[in-house]
């Protein structure tokens, strides 16, 4: 099957560089070598291939089929010729396996989570909130035009957002001729991520027990199970931090090779085309290594090296930032877009061209809180997010004061759990400290979801995670461990510039972006807890937190493998409950109308269909219904921003148009109502005009 043609260019690929090194037999670091620069490379290539292709509106199967197809002759016969394809299988043939029976526990109890997670990845359509708003929906487009060029939309986040998770779910999208795999980019982020921390650990000299703790810590992570069967990118971001500092501590042991500074700048590029959050961990690992290149370089070296590797991670994004830049004036947007995401303005207010679409109109979000029992905890409902109103003004202590309550802010969110008495017990620890836990975020608190991927709380981890980064400095002894301490200071300055670097970072909203920061803190984890000569705390530990991770692993709140409705489930099990039911898992009560709508407009044969929605409602919910683009059916915006109507296309005339705004409307660009059903108000026939009111 196509879809199998990048694993096999990444095996190829991970076994020419294994066996470039001649290795006699494989450890953790020999293996980390060669599979984190081979998923660098690789990731890469899913850039550069689909801006490529995008140029000339080539972004469909049969050519990024020959993509993978090329670079797999290309990579296969260069790895056979120099023998290092031959040398990389005898050195897996030749190296033993020797675990000892608690590892082959642990590493089963992890393969068991992996598969579970994978299962659920599978079955279950993509139906997080944010995918159905934009991170899905881009790809649909893409697939459709062929392109990555900017459309119109009523939700501008699938124009502003980085690109590079949603680019490989389009690559795997046209490979396989359908969304199934969409959920598997988050979880082969959180495989690599897992494998990652424990070649982490093994380049501090953390010990092989320690290395498998690592990665138990990594899997065990609520967020992260909920995430990794999802179109999230959290867990993207999570792995690109890996491999950054993966090339970060090899430059500790050994001057980097030309392919691995040039691999480097290439993860730095990508980490920053995946998401803005990117620019909280990556930075300070690259700061960390520019200090150290400073002192054994000199600063004309580093400037010379520091501008190479901005110079190539820049031309990953460069096709991005350039159509951001044609749309809105600005690489990530016009300036208020940046100041609601990051607090902060650097330029005077832009203007996106007006209000979103529908905002003048009757409409309803399709987006609904997730409501919770008064006795099992909170509701998931829409909260303010950006600075708390006393960020601004004072000194340099007073800003320190409020620095430190945005730390605790954003940890705190982590002392949910699933029992209502301990959060009651925790709630009111809180309300003794007013200052940094006011009314605003209590409310918040209280609407944290424990089972739900948004706002899934790490509350162990946090805890093993500070303790451990304490415990390097206290317990941790040996000439080895003096970069396992640095480290973990980088890893902590990760945290604290969360809520400096993302404006709504300390709010609700923003706890997924604290994954990245649990996964990079692993590798102390690993070598705290097995830095005595006693061998079973890291037993019970890792055990204990696999075991800890089950109510996540089963019961994901739109996604379970059991299910418990009202709560912690809003749907029955994956296993037994239809796939529509677990697609409109966020929204029930629209699931009806949009059935019908959609109906309607295949009983009529017309595969030109308009949509005229509003930003909060679910757009993907209609392509999926549809099949599209996939079946023919082709769906173009026809109501967007002022700033985005050039966009529409003026030729585009659907014979169909789905409205969700469009109450006691009877006529709609020329197209009679047809059906009027609550959610959803269809409107079909010949004779459309671009009037709205023609």
């Amino acid at each position: 099957m196509l879809i199998a043609l990048p694993l096999l260019v990444y095996l190829l690929l991970a076994g020419t560089l294994l066996g470039r090194s001649r290795p006699d037999r494989l450890t953790t670091l020999a293996l980390g070598e060669a599979l984190l620069p081979a998923a660098v490379f690789c990731g890469a290539v899913v850039v550069v291939s689909a801006e490529g292709l995008s140029l000339i509106h080539g972004l469909n199967t049969a050519a990024v089929a020959a993509v993978w197809v090329v670079l797999g002759i290309v990579i296969g016969l260069r790895g056979w010729r120099s023998g290092a394809l031959r040398s990389a299988w005898s050195a897996l043939r030749s190296t033993p396996i020797s675990f000892s029976g608690w590892e082959w526990v642990l590493l089963g109890a992890m393969g068991v989570f992996a598969l579970t997670v994978l299962l659920v990845a599978w079955i279950s359509p993509p139906n997080n909130v944010d995918s159905l708003l934009y991170h899905v929906v881009r790809t649909a487009h893409w697939a459709q035009s062929g392109s990555l060029e900017h459309y119109a939309t009523a939700r501008q986040n699938q124009l502003l957002k980085p690109i590079w998770a949603e680019t490989a779910i389009l690559h795997l999208r046209l490979l396989w001729g359908g969304d199934r795999p969409s959920n598997l980019v988050q979880w082969t982020s959180m495989l690599f991520s897992v494998f990652g921390v424990a070649v982490l650990a093994a380049r501090l000299g953390v010990s092989r027990g320690g290395q498998i703790l690592a990665a138990a810590f990594v899997m065990s992570l609520p967020a992260g199970i909920l995430q990794s069967s999802s179109t999230q990118n959290d867990y993207v971001v999570a792995l690109w931090s890996v491999c950054t500092a993966f090339y970060v501590l090899t430059s500790k042991y050994r001057d980097l090779t030309r392919l691995e500074l040039l691999g480097l700048a290439l993860v730095l590029g990508i980490g920053f085309l995946t998401k803005g959050t990117f620019y909280v961990y990556g930075p300070p690992l690259m700061v960390w290594y520019f200090l150290s290149r400073l002192r054994s370089r000199g600063l004309r070296s580093v400037l010379v090296e520091g501008a190479a590797l901005a110079l190539i991670a820049a031309a990953l994004n460069a096709g991005f930032w350039a159509r951001n830049l044609q749309t809105y004036g600005g690489p990530y947007g016009p300036s208020d877009f940046l100041q609601r995401n990051l607090g902060i303005r650097f330029l005077p207010a832009a203007s996106t061209g007006g209000t979103e679409p529908g905002a003048d109109e009757v409409g309803e979000p399709d987006t609904v809180g997730l409501t919770v029992p008064d006795d099992e905890g909170g509701a998931l409902e829409s909260s303010g997010s950006g600075p708390s109103p006393d960020d601004s003004g004072g000194g340099v202590f007073t800003s320190l004061r409020r620095w430190a309550d945005r730390v605790a802010r954003t940890a705190a969110f982590n002392l949910v759990t699933p029992s209502q008495r301990i959060n009651d017990l925790v709630r009111s620890v809180f309300v003794r400290f007013p200052r940094t836990f006011d009314a605003r975020y209590l409310a918040q608190w209280d609407n944290v979801a424990w089972s739900h991927e948004d706002t899934a709380p790490n509350t162990l981890h946090l805890a093993i995670a500070f303790l451990s980064i304490a415990g390097a400095f206290l317990f941790a002894k040996g000439p080895e461990r003096v970069w396992l301490r640095k480290y973990g200071l980088v890893v902590l300055a990760m945290f604290g510039m969360i809520p400096i670097v993302i404006g709504h970072g300390p709010s609700i909203w923003g706890m997924r972006y604290q994954l990245p920061f649990f996964v990079m803190a692993a590798p102390v984890v690993g070598g705290v807890w097995t830095a005595g000569r006693r061998a079973w705390p890291a037993r019970v530990l890792g055990m204990g937190l696999l075991v800890a991770g089950l109510p996540w692993l089963l019961f994901n709140n739109t996604r379970p493998l059991i299910g418990r409705t009202p709560w912690p489930t809003r749907v029955g099990s994956i296993l037994t409950t239809p796939s529509a039911e677990v697609m409109f898992a966020i929204n029930p009560r629209i699931r009806l109308s949009y059935e019908q709508a959609v109906e309607t407009v295949q009983a009529l044969s017309c595969r030109e269909v308009g949509l005229r929605i509003d930003s909060g409602h679910l757009e993907y919910l209609f392509w999926w219904l549809f099949g599209a683009p996939e079946d023919g059916t082709r769906i173009e915006t026809i109501h967007t921003f002022p700033i985005l109507e050039p966009l529409l296309d003026r030729d585009f005339h659907p014979c169909a148009i789905l409205c969700t705004i469009c109450q006691d409307r009877t006529r709609l660009h020329g197209l009679p109502l047809v059906a009027d059903l609550d959610r959803v108000d269809v409107f079909a026939g010949e004779g459309f005009v671009w009037d709205p009111d023609g």
